[in-house]
């Protein structure tokens, strides 16, 4: 799941993780990858948001990576939530365009142990202006190599928006024609699924229940993915399994 969480606040402006949690228990996810999400924070109670939903979700596997620093002890960023054990991970600092308030952008990689091998598993919050997203995806294809990787986030381009088009040359769609922005009544496809590698996508929708419209202004997206095996994997097993009827 990808979920871009606002902080817990809600259409109502009230924070409320509860109900954020409850929307991801819905869908009762293995991993997620949270957005916008607030550690220590004041005007969100103080509370470590990634800490409380991976404990209220049984989640026991966490990776946080702050975007944005305010003083000592307070933060904003992009977490990722996992009951599949996490091998490794790395945070990404993606390129802006150095301009006065542009918002520093950045990307959670995490290693996941998944089928035979690993997966990896990239979280990120892309920016607002189209010159540093073109720039951001740029960056984000030439960091990961080619095995298995899902990238998931809020990328705040539709599909037809040119830091789309680049990242989709490499990694297929999952997530299609799925709408999730603004929650209350989607228009738009902000956030998005993309996968290549060993992966076969057996499902992929928004969660667009009542209390998901009212949580965040984002809907969330769920993405079901299987172990594929490679072509030559497949036709071993195939021979063998002749070979085999063929014995005497």
């Amino acid at each position: 799941m990808t979920y871009n969480i606002r902080h817990g606040r809600g259409a109502d402006r009230k924070v409320d993780l509860g109900r954020i949690a409850e929307v991801i228990a819905s869908a009762a996810p293995d991993v997620v990858a949270l957005q916008e999400v607030d550690v220590g924070r004041a005007r969100s109670g103080g509370e470590d948001q990634a800490e409380a939903l991976a404990r209220r979700l049984n989640l026991t596997q966490l990776r946080f990576a702050p975007c944005i620093t305010h003083g000592a002890e307070e933060f904003y960023g992009i977490a990722t939530l996992s009951r599949l054990p996490i091998v490794g991970a790395r945070h990404l600092l993606l390129p802006g365009d150095g301009r006065p308030r542009s918002e520093p952008r950045s990307a959670l990689s995490t290693r996941l142990a998944f089928g035979p091998g690993e997966v990896e598993l990239v979280n990120t919050h892309l920016s607002l202006r189209g010159s540093e997203r073109s720039a951001q995806a740029r960056a984000l294809v030439e960091a990961f190599g080619q095995r298995d990787l899902v990238v998931v986030g809020d990328l705040n381009c539709t599909p037809y928006g040119g830091c789309y088009r680049r990242l989709v040359a490499h990694l297929p769609r999952a997530a299609r024609r799925v709408l999730t922005w603004p929650a209350r009544l989607p228009i738009l496809q902000l956030d998005h699924v993309l996968y290549r590698g060993h992966l076969e996508v057996t499902e992929a929708r928004a969660i667009a229940t009542a209390l998901a419209r009212r949580a965040s202004d984002h809907l969330p997206i769920a993405a079901a993915f299987a172990y594929r095996a490679a072509p030559e994997v497949e036709a071993l097993v195939e021979v063998a399994a002749t070979a085999e009827g063929q014995g005497g």
